[in-house]
C-alpha cells in the first residue's frame, strides 16, 4: 500500500467531525521500519470494516497514507485536515511505545526533496503553504533491527499491540485536540 487514501469519498460526514489523517512511515522490507506499514494496513482493514452510520454518513473522516518516508510533498496533504497522526519506528527511546506532541519548526537535519520531520512539514504548511497546521501527534515504535530482509521482531510487534487500542480510540474521537489515551500507552508529552 503506497500514499493513498482508503476512505470512501461518497458517503456524507457528521458535520463535527474531525477531518483525521494518518500518515504511517517505513518500509517494510527493513525488520521493525515496517511498523509503519502494517499499521497502515490494520487500520486500513479496521476502517474497510467499519459500517455507515443510519442516517448513511460514515462514522469517521479517516485517511491513510504510507509511504517510506516523510518528503515535503507531504505537506500538501496536511491541507484541510484539523489532525494528524504520524506512526513510525524509532531505533533509540527508551518506551517501547512513545506519544509527543508535534510542534512546527524548521530546525533539525536540513529540509531536503527526499527527507524531513513531522515538525518540518507543520512549519512548511505555515511558512510556505502560509496554512495553519493541524493538530499533530508522532507515535513511535521502539525498534529493535532495521536490516534488510529482516523480520518484524517479537519486541516490535508487541508495542504495535500495545499501542492499537490507543490508535483506535484516538481516531474514533472527535475531540481535535484531544491526546491519545490509553493505560498501556500513555501519551509522552515532549
Amino acid at each position: 500500500m503506497n500514499a493513498r487514501s482508503l476512505i470512501d469519498g461518497d458517503a456524507p460526514l457528521p458535520a463535527d467531525w474531525p477531518r483525521t489523517l494518518v500518515i504511517a512511515v517505513g518500509n517494510p522490507s527493513r525488520g521493525d521500519d515496517a511498523a509503519g506499514p502494517l499499521f497502515a494496513e490494520r487500520l486500513s482493514s479496521w476502517l474497510n470494516d467499519q459500517e455507515h452510520n443510519p442516517d448513511g454518513s460514515r462514522p469517521h473522516d479517516l485517511t491513510i497514507l504510507c509511504d517510506q518516508q516523510l518528503m515535503v510533498e507531504h505537506a500538501y496533504d496536511l491541507r484541510d485536515r484539523d489532525r494528524v497522526l504520524f506512526i513510525d519506528a524509532a531505533a533509540r527511546q527508551g518506551e517501547p511505545v512513545q506519544w509527543q506532541r508535534v510542534e512546527a519548526s524548521a530546525s533539525g537535519p536540513a529540509i531536503s526533496s527526499h527527507q524531513c520531520t513531522p515538525s518540518q512539514l507543520l512549519h512548511l504548511c505555515t511558512h510556505t503553504l502560509q496554512i495553519p497546521p493541524p493538530d499533530a501527534w508522532l507515535l513511535s515504535l521502539r525498534g529493535e533491527g532495521f536490516e534488510l530482509g529482516a523480520p518484524v521482531s517479537a519486541a516490535m510487534q508487541a508495542a504495535m499491540d500495545q499501542a492499537w487500542d490507543a490508535i483506535l480510540a484516538w481516531v474514533t474521537t472527535p475531540d481535535v485536540h484531544g491526546q491519545p489515551v490509553n493505560q498501556a500507552a500513555a501519551p509522552h508529552h515532549a
